[in-house]
């Protein structure tokens, strides 16, 4: 198999009109097409919980509703169940090999990697016969962020590879969601600390709903964030509602801090859903975090 120079007009560089470029030849089976323009990248763990793979399951499912493609690196766990969850809803998936185009890693997904030849493409840019080595894995990362117009951080421990998609994919001026898990839960340390490092990127926001994927949606989305934070900045009190203005406003009733379980009984929210609506709010300011999973207004704001 001949690779597809970047400068022939199948390779996605030219399909897709890549911003960046991937620069390189590829080996690809299967189609690529006009259609796969920003793309969804999903990643995540390779070994994540079963919330994990619901919530990979639910975001690829809502983003072939939504008529875009799902990329994502073939690999064990989120990759997976996000390249599966693509053909179930009858959409279009592209997987991004850290191998060769011959060597299917792992080999439980040689059969997933022909399902999606069918509906999509399997792409690599290393020789045909290149086996798994640890060192060409980031190298198909920062393929995979070129190729998305969006990335889904699903499930990530702190020192999770794909972390560096995620970087990489900001980097490139890509939007970037991180799904919220459970405050002090391993496998969402990366999660966390990736929105704590690059929480003033305007790219980056927390997944809170899956509509957010469409761009209408997301223009919507988009306005109301910057209404709230105009007004956040310019008034003393902050103007919220839902389930953050429930939050606050216990908080705010007690200034030397609160814990979270005392908070999951007062404001009636359960402990899957309250972790999400505290990172908001503390992410705007609004509220401080101290050890312990204490929370306190933030003086700046009061």
């Amino acid at each position: 198999m001949a690779k597809i120079s970047n400068i022939e007009e199948t390779h996605p560089d030219r399909i897709l009109k890549l911003k960046p470029e991937i620069g390189l030849p590829l080996d690809i089976e299967g189609s690529i097409l006009p259609c796969d323009a920003d793309a969804v990248a999903i990643v995540g763990s390779r070994k994540p919980s079963l919330y994990g793979i619901k919530l990979a399951e639910k975001v690829a499912t809502a983003a072939i509703n939504c008529g875009k493609t799902v990329i994502s690196g073939l690999a064990r766990g989120i990759d997976t169940e996000s390249h599966r969850a693509a053909l179930r809803a009858g959409g279009r998936t592209i997987a991004v090999l850290g191998t060769g185009i011959n060597v299917i890693y792992p080999e439980e997904n040689i059969g997933l990697a022909e399902e999606i030849k069918v509906s999509g493409a399997v792409i690599s840019q290393f020789r045909p016969d290149t086996p798994p080595i640890g060192r060409n894995f980031p190298i198909r990362n920062e393929t995979v962020a070129k190729m998305c117009g969006t990335l889904v951080l699903i499930q990530a421990a702190a020192k999770s590879g794909s972390l560096i998609t995620a970087r990489l994919a900001l980097e490139y001026g890509k939007k970037v969601f991180v799904c919220p898990g459970e405050i002090g839960d391993p496998l969402f340390e990366g999660n966390y600390g990736f929105l704590k490092k690059y929480r003033g990127s305007r790219n980056l926001k927390i997944l809170f709903d899956f509509d957010m994927l469409t761009e209408e949606k997301q223009h919507i989305q988009d306005t109301e964030i910057t209404t709230e934070i105009h007004v956040l900045n310019n008034k003393k009190e902050p103007q919220l509602d839902g389930t953050k203005k429930i939050v606050y406003n216990i908080i705010k009733s007690n200034p030397s801090g609160i814990d979270f379980d005392t908070l999951t009984v007062l404001s009636g929210i359960g402990a899957a859903e309250l972790p999400a609506v505290l990172l908001t709010l503390v992410l705007e300011g609004i509220v401080s975090e101290l050890n312990g999973k204490i929370y306190k207004p933030s003086e700046a704001k009061l």
